[in-house]
């Protein structure tokens, strides 16, 4: 199989398959295929692949520092539910201890 620069542009002709639809667990996975990248011999081709894959990393990265910071949101959060949690039973734990 001997690609083309033209068939670097088409996610169809990079793999064979449409891409996955963005959504609950999503985002997107790269269009390239280790075996496109096995086939390419031209120093262009390759060149062209490498760049496509590094603006990829890009966009992953920037998802993955926001999915981070969600984390970090619902865990501060988790924390201030359980103090709240703990600090709204104590007064009916002492309560029930003074009547025994």
């Amino acid at each position: 199989m001997r690609t083309k620069m033209a068939d670097l542009d088409s996610p169809l002709k990079l793999s064979g398959v449409q891409p996955p639809s963005e959504g609950v667990g999503g985002g997107c996975c790269s269009e390239i295929s280790a075996e496109l990248i096995r086939s390419l011999t031209e120093l262009q081709e390759l060149e062209a692949v490498y760049e496509r894959l590094c603006g990829e990393e890009k966009v992953v990265e920037k998802e993955l520092d926001a999915l981070l910071e969600q984390q970090n949101s619902i865990e501060s959060k988790m924390v201030t539910l359980h103090r709240m949690g703990t600090a709204s039973i104590r007064p009916f734990r002492e309560l029930m201890t003074s009547w025994t």
